[in-house]
């Protein structure tokens, strides 16, 4: 048997017992209940797989990256990820000044990398990873796990809350917007939302002018920010009873950030923060079919 015990956020929980599914029929979760994690696994799914202490001779499964099984590698030459690989500054920096000139956004993903130490105990040496490389994994791969992420059951009091307001307010070709602002990492605010605020105006301005986005983010301030600027008609949120700064802090918060991905996931295209395995589990239980553009 094996056992998904990830202790981070809702994304990297979910990625997780995905993995575990994957690579066991008969997994479970061991979802504990910690400061940054107030709701059970209970509160937000219904699935019958939780187990309240891990057994004894169970394995464990605790990342937040998706397994990469052997029959997968076929699929994944050496360096596939583009996000995940521990690259050295200067291929880096060639890197970056490649794609610039070609004409492309220096800033663009494809040339990033995590902060050094970054998941240093799962991240393979030949990066074969497909964590957050979206619609560049293989079609096989994406198949599979698609098929995992459809059976996650979510509460059907959550469903409810997600439908009736979609169908209300979401009209086909309404653009997910997911903005990470990384409000409790104050290193990865500076580096990585602060510069990519320019990228993310440049992907929202080049857009039709009528075009509407449903912003989902971290930050309170976010969607009243971006209505000043594209006018209150283009810019929907999810009337949330609690404050996403504090989400966290609470089981409804956590409930409610549920539902901002589940009403991410029914757009056809989504603009998502670099790193955040948010958006990223929303592409995912969207059935991978949104096009995506990472800032």
């Amino acid at each position: 048997m094996i056992v998904s015990t990830e202790t981070g956020g809702l994304g990297n929980r979910i990625k997780s017992w995905v993995s575990a599914m994957r690579l066991d029929g008969h997994a479970r979760v061991y979802w504990e209940v910690l400061p940054n994690m107030p709701a059970a696994f209970s509160e937000l799914f219904v699935n019958d797989c939780q187990v309240h202490a891990i057994p004894p001779e169970a394995d464990i499964y605790k990342s937040w990256r998706l397994a990469v099984l052997p029959e997968d590698e076929k699929f994944l030459p050496k360096g596939f990820s583009t996000v995940g690989a521990s690259t050295h500054p200067i291929y880096r920096g060639i890197g970056k000044a490649w794609w610039k000139l070609k004409g492309r956004p220096s800033d663009r993903y494809q040339y990033m990398v995590y902060p050094k130490g970054h998941s240093k105990h799962s991240t393979r040496s030949d990066a074969r990873h497909i964590d957050l490389e979206y619609t560049r994994i293989p079609g096989e791969i994406c198949s599979n796990y698609t098929s995992f992420f459809k059976q996650i059951k979510i509460r059907p009091e959550i469903i409810n809350r997600v439908n009736t307001w979609a169908d209300e307010n979401l009209e086909k070709n309404v653009i997910g917007l997911q903005v990470r602002t990384w409000r409790d990492y104050e290193r990865r605010y500076r580096k990585y939302y602060m510069p990519a605020r320019k990228r993310l105006r440049h992907l929202l301005d080049k857009s039709d002018k009528n075009t509407k986005f449903l912003v989902v983010s971290d930050s309170d301030e976010v969607g009243p920010s971006l209505s000043k600027i594209y006018g209150k008609n283009r810019i929907l949120q999810f009337p949330r009873s609690t404050k996403r700064l504090a989400s966290w802090t609470s089981v409804d918060g956590i409930s409610e950030d549920l539902i901002d991905l589940l009403l991410l996931a029914k757009t056809q295209q989504m603009f998502v923060s670099y790193l955040s395995t948010f958006g990223e589990v929303a592409w995912w239980i969207g059935g991978t079919k949104a096009s995506v553009s990472v800032f």
